[in-house]
């Protein structure tokens, strides 16, 4: 645990929230949150190779960023992309995972590092 004084986050959107999400990657893309009591997330499932779908435990207003690391020993330049999202209705976020824009399954033991950022209020808007 770091023992400095660490200063809250600020941003001039109103209400704006960041969830951190680790994700482990199993046998055949199989995804795990792993952190999902701080993470606030529902679900995560594998839909096809490389197709994802998050779900948040909250509707949120709006989707303000989706951001990702990919901590794996494979040499492959995998990249991630939000395909569809729903965080005010159905609380999802739809994201890829590809190799040279095919959808591609992350590789077993790779873990997935994900921030999600959304606006919690329409005051502001």
């Amino acid at each position: 645990m770091a023992s400095r004084n660490y200063n809250r986050m600020q941003a001039l959107t109103k209400e704006a929230k960041e969830l951190h999400i680790t994700v482990a990657i199993g046998a055949s893309g199989a995804p795990t949150v792993t952190n999902e009591k701080e993470a606030g997330t529902a679900d995560i499932t594998r839909n096809a190779a490389g197709e994802y779908t998050l779900t948040l435990q909250d509707k949120y207003v709006r989707l303000l960023a989706f951001q990702d690391t990919v901590i794996s020993t494979a040499q492959q330049d995998s990249k991630v992309q939000v395909t569809a999202e729903d965080v005010a209705g159905a609380k999802t976020i739809d994201f890829t995972t590809s190799v040279a824009g095919t959808p591609t399954d992350l590789e077993d033991g790779d873990t997935l590092l994900l921030t999600v950022k959304a606006k919690n209020s329409t005051s502001g808007e």
